[in-house]
């Protein structure tokens, strides 16, 4: 498949620039190259191997886009710019990590972008080094590695001559996202500044011309912020909190004039991040919030399983502009107007592509993926409305392999958790879940409470984590085999990865019902995630309502699947990553060496140089080898036979 993503409409709207990833096995690694889509056809403008982050200049004639390069003296990263018309690419200038998030200036003489950046001058890799000397926290991030001393900087490079004009950031100065004024003379940023709270952000207006700043908001947890182009407003695309972690994104909008700050979704109580799961989509440097020239905000809200988008005037209502039904938008931007939207839509069958909204008509601009909707025999979910234990209802779905009979318990089942818990299934293509189909087991998935896509009540599991979702996932189970006698009860599988681990760990020590479990990615011992994972030290404590370990330790072991190992029963197979920082290897082989121990059926897969994001991102032939043993397991254990 092409992984598709990052669409970045022409300010006219008259063309498209994304991103297109393909997997190459032979090689074990991903190619990305921008590409354009216009009416009638679509090309490539960029050969790659890796680019990234495609931005239009104001005046819809120039792409600038992050490069990276492998030379004999290592990585070598650029930002580079293209005609749309296509061309040799022209390097402008050389960053020392790669250029994120890039930004023409409004009059279109400055390139913004952040990036990583060392700190000191005679800053060497960590390989080099006799000693890593340590004294921030987080030591590491999951998908970069060691960054204790790399911080997020803010680099303005002049064009078309690449100089650098401005820099901002620096150890205890992180900036989180940027946006140029209408008139070149200011920049807003959030930046984080306390390392034991990366999460607590900061708005600040810098006028370049009177090399000044100003602090305009404090407290608050920023995704994303956009100048109005007339200047008055500045959108942010934040978490207030009020529900620490499970709170929702929201569209707020600061008045530079009154120096208010109001909300403007905060009547939907949905959410503004793209969480629905998939494992199907690129990466995209855009941040899903924009103005157009008339003084609408455009943002994506999560509404149930599926992105739709929507706009508003600052003092106004939130109205529904594209709305896909059964399938979800996961990534779009807007031309200057608004009247064009340019999105990669997909849903449970149908892989990504690239797609403009106009005229209130959808247009389909590519067929990357059609060779293969037409070459499998791919299985639509049918939806299930759960009732709760706990009072209202439940999404959940159950996708039969395409070639099921209609008989009487003859399939094996398999449910699947997703992580999280503030992520949700939904309408996006899973490549894994259409996999296990066709292997002939039937895949049931849900979004039990702590799931995203519905009110911040519902996602709020503090404090009840693993209890009140662990009855939910059951109860869903209880009606998937009521609702699909196809479904054998004696022959029903559990797996998940990160807080789907954690679920399918929480599982095993709770019931036997499941035949066999895979655990992916997972924690079973808080106390130790605590200190070793990136997140550890404020993520684990309001997860389960707790203080510090050394205050609260009876919490911490209540919470862990690894202190209830002597009630697992069920042949569990382990899977980890030797890099994965979010949850630590530590907890895999702890979780294995005591089943070992206690002599359960167990198998431990140790994956060398992957990350978090294995399934999603992991290098290609890792993550074929990941699908093969997991379809393994569950043959041996649920089919009564084994993958050759």
């Amino acid at each position: 498949m092409t992984f598709v993503s990052n669409p970045s409409v022409s300010p006219e709207g008259d063309k498209v620039a994304y991103l297109a990833v393909k997997a190459d096995t032979k090689e074990n690694k991903y190619r990305s190259g921008i590409w354009i889509a216009e009416e009638n056809s679509y090309r490539p403008l960029t050969g790659g191997p890796s680019d990234r982050c495609p931005a239009w200049n104001p005046e819809g004639s120039v792409i600038a886009f992050s490069r990276t390069l492998d030379t004999k003296q290592g990585k070598r990263h650029y930002i580079a710019v293209t005609s749309p018309t296509g061309g040799e690419p022209q390097v402008i200038h050389e960053s020392i990590l790669p250029a994120l998030n890039i930004k023409w200036s409004s009059q279109g003489g400055m390139i913004g972008y952040l990036s990583r950046r060392p700190v000191g001058r005679d800053w060497k890799p960590y390989s080099e080094r006799d000693v890593l000397e340590i004294d921030r926290i987080p030591v590491w991030f999951d998908s970069e590695g060691w960054v204790f001393d790399r911080y997020w900087g803010l680099t303005v490079i002049s064009y078309p001559g690449g100089e650098v004009l401005l820099e901002k950031g620096g150890p205890d100065y992180n900036i989180v996202d940027f946006d140029f004024g209408p008139d070149d003379d200011t920049i807003v940023y959030a930046v984080s500044t306390d390392m034991k709270r990366p999460f607590i952000h900061k708005l600040v207006l810098w006028d370049i011309a009177g090399d000044s700043e100003r602090t305009l908001l404090e407290g608050l947890t920023i995704a994303a912020v956009a100048f109005d182009p007339r200047g008055r407003y500045i959108a942010v695309k934040a978490n207030d909190r009020r529900r620490g972690l499970f709170s929702h994104y929201k569209i707020f909008v600061y008045d530079l004039n009154s120096e208010e700050l109001l909300c403007m979704t905060c009547d939907l109580d949905l959410n503004t991040l793209n969480t629905v799961n998939s494992d199907s989509r690129g990466p995209s440097c855009l941040k899903g919030m924009y103005w157009d020239d008339n003084g609408h905000i455009y943002f994506s809200v999560h509404n149930a399983g599926r992105m739709v988008v929507m706009k508003s005037r600052p003092l106004g209502e939130p109205e529904t502009v594209v709305d896909p039904a059964s399938a979800t938008v996961d990534d779009f931007s807007i031309s200057k107007t608004g009247d064009t939207i340019a999105y990669v839509k997909m849903g449970p069958t149908n892989p990504p592509d690239i797609y403009v909204y106009r005229d209130e008509t959808e247009y389909r601009l590519t067929e990357h993926n059609s060779w293969f909707t037409k070459s499998r025999r791919l299985s639509e979910p049918v939806r299930l409305q759960v009732q709760s234990p706990h009072g209202g209802n439940i999404d959940a779905w159950v996708l039969l392999p395409p070639d099921a009979e209609d008989c009487s318990g003859c399939l094996p089942w398999i449910l699947y958790i997703h992580g999280g818990p503030k992520t949700s299934y939904g309408y996006a293509f899973i490549h894994e879940f259409q996999m296990l189909a066709s292997q002939g087991f039937a895949v049931i998935y849900s979004n039990p409470r702590g799931s995203d896509g519905y009110s911040e009540d519902f996602a709020d599991l503090r404090g009840r984590y693993g209890v009140d979702d662990y009855l939910e996932l059951m109860k869903v189970v209880d009606e998937a085999l009521s609702d699909f006698p196809q479904l054998d009860a004696q022959r029903g599988g559990v797996t998940g990865g990160s807080y789907g681990g954690y679920m399918t760990n929480v599982i095993v020590t709770k019931t036997r019902r499941f035949k066999a479990a895979v655990t992916q990615r997972s924690c079973s011992n808080w106390i130790t995630f605590f200190g070793e994972s990136d997140i550890g030290w404020y993520f684990a404590p309001e997860l389960i309502s707790a203080q510090e370990p050394w205050s609260d330790l009876q919490k911490y072991v209540d919470f862990s699947p690894l202190f209830s190992v002597e009630k697992i029963e069920t042949p569990l197979l382990i899977i980890h990553s030797t890099e994965d920082y979010r949850c630590p290897l530590s907890g895999a082989l702890q979780l294995f060496t005591a089943l070992k121990l206690k002599g359960a059926k167990t198998k431990l897969l140790v994956f060398p140089g992957e990350n978090h994001n294995l399934s999603r991102s992991g290098t290609p032939r890792r993550r074929v080898a990941r699908l093969k043993a997991i379809v393994s397991w569950f043959k041996e254990h649920l089919a009564g036979q084994q993958e050759s």
